[in-house]
């Protein structure tokens, strides 16, 4: 089965352009510039929430696209973009914006479990097997 694309060669570059510049736009209007994201706190919930739904939206967008154009550059160049500002913002959204270093997410660390020794009582000598 054959997929053939309904946009001529010059459709389909404009097409993926238009694509490139929605994708880019949600992002923008989600989550603001990658340099306000860098200055916010590490790991912030909600700059991760905006992320996750940008990414779904533009998700959406460029499937969608996709499917009523029946054209690949459009899927090929709609996907990247979103690889690209994925990156993009996980990086600013993880960097400390005084040290620049990438931090972990909170929480997500492993702990040792404490060791907690019990003292036990003093046994008299007269206890039976069940301490009565």
């Amino acid at each position: 089965m054959e997929i053939k694309s309904i946009l001529k060669p010059e459709g389909s570059v404009v097409a993926g352009l238009a694509t490139v510049a929605a994708v880019y736009g949600i992002y923008q209007l989600e989550l603001g510039s990658v340099s306000q994201a860098h200055a916010t706190k590490p790991n912030h919930g909600a700059n991760e929430t905006s992320r996750k739904k940008a990414g779904y939206t533009a998700l959406v967008l460029v499937a969608g696209l996709t499917l009523i154009t029946r054209d690949g550059n459009v899927g090929i160049l709609g996907a990247g973009t979103i690889v690209a500002m994925e990156l993009s913002y996980r990086h600013a959204i993880m960097a400390h914006p005084e040290s620049g270093k990438m931090m972990p997410p909170g929480g997500t660390e492993y702990q040792p479990p404490e060791l907690q020794i019990v003292p036990e009582e003093p046994s008299t000598g007269t206890d039976d097997y069940y301490g009565r």
